[in-house]
């Protein structure tokens, strides 16, 4: 193979894991709950939430959440984006790109929420995805909602 054919199988090469370089983490940093909730003040049941502390990093919202570093490491996002169907619901479309010499099989949901972040429908079912060594998959939901203002999608191994 000449220089030219080397170089250029490279650029290939590159330009197809350019998505799977380092990234930000994508999965959630867990803290053990607090041991007890003072329940005995709180007078019964109450139109509030209670405030349980920060047990979890932030999750961003409109976004990609991995359920752990394996699959992260594996599995990209080269696209994502949402928009407004014609009848008001929101659709939130994914495109993946494995970074995997094997085929790597994921599940994925998607929740949306209103403009308070509360859920305006139970999350999607669980979709079977497989992504072929160092190729895409696509993966669409729509909510059944308009109210829907934001949506998360979730990923886990499919194993």
């Amino acid at each position: 193979m000449n220089r030219v054919a080397i170089g250029g199988l490279f650029v290939l090469l590159s330009a197809m894991t350019a998505g799977c370089a380092a990234k930000a983490p994508l999965v959630v940093r867990c803290k053990a709950p607090p041991h007890s909730v003072d329940r005995a003040n709180s007078g019964g049941p109450a139109l509030v939430g209670l405030q349980y502390g920060e047990q979890a990093t932030p999750i961003p919202l409109d976004s990609v959440q991995f359920s752990d570093w394996s699959t992260e490491k594996v599995v990209s996002i080269q696209t994502l984006f949402a928009g407004r169907t014609d009848g008001g619901t929101v659709q939130v479309t994914a495109r993946f790109v494995s970074c995997s010499d094997s085929d790597v099989p994921i599940r994925i949901r998607a929740s949306f929420l209103d403009a308070n972040q509360a859920p305006t429908e139970p999350s999607s079912a669980w979709q079977l995805v497989y992504l072929h060594p160092r190729m895409t998959a696509t993966y669409t939901e729509k909510s059944t909602s308009r109210n829907a203002a934001n949506y998360l999608l979730e990923i886990m191994p499919a194993g």
